[in-house]
């Protein structure tokens, strides 16, 4: 998603039904609501700004075109997820720091598969220990959240 207008995801409730996961969402950017992405459980998703006069859906139609998902040009559908999800993953990073650990995610052709936590690195080569603990999980690469950004573990064998 573009760093320059980034949108996010502020309050998620969502309710498991027999046709799948009815859901808002609550996106805003700069701490003005846009509006909601909302889902009934059927698979589809929309988006309905809160202020047309605003922020409306030509708005939200721009910055989705502005997106890519594996290369390619990004659907609405796409960018409510990667909202969602992005949220998701903000909500494990701070219950993580509160229980003094850092969140590792698996990364499988460039996509985050994993969430984890590892302990917080209290001298030079927690980082090692921490990719070697991850190593024993899986083969693949591993990326931990410094508190700032994403960085990629040394790949070990497992021991």
């Amino acid at each position: 998603m573009p760093a320059d207008q980034p949108l996010t995801v502020v309050y998620y409730e969502h309710l498991e039904l027999s046709t799948g996961v009815a859901y808002r969402a609550h996106v805003h950017r700069s701490g003005q609501q846009l509006g909601v992405i909302e889902s009934c459980g059927t698979g589809e998703s929309q988006f309905l700004p809160a202020a047309l006069e605003s922020y409306d859906f030509k708005d939200f139609r721009t910055f989705v075109a502005s997106c890519l998902f594996k290369g390619e040009s990004a659907t609405d559908q796409q960018v409510h997820e990667a909202l969602i999800d992005e949220y998701e993953v903000s909500l494990a990073i701070a219950a993580a720091a509160e229980r003094g650990r850092l969140l590792a995610r698996e990364v499988t052709d460039g996509f985050s598969t994993t969430l984890t936590t590892v302990p917080r690195a209290l001298h030079p080569h927690g980082h090692d220990e921490a990719a070697a603990q991850l190593a024993r999980l899986s083969h693949r690469s591993w990326e931990m959240w410094t508190g700032y950004r994403w960085q990629r573990l040394p790949q070990t064998q497992p021991a």
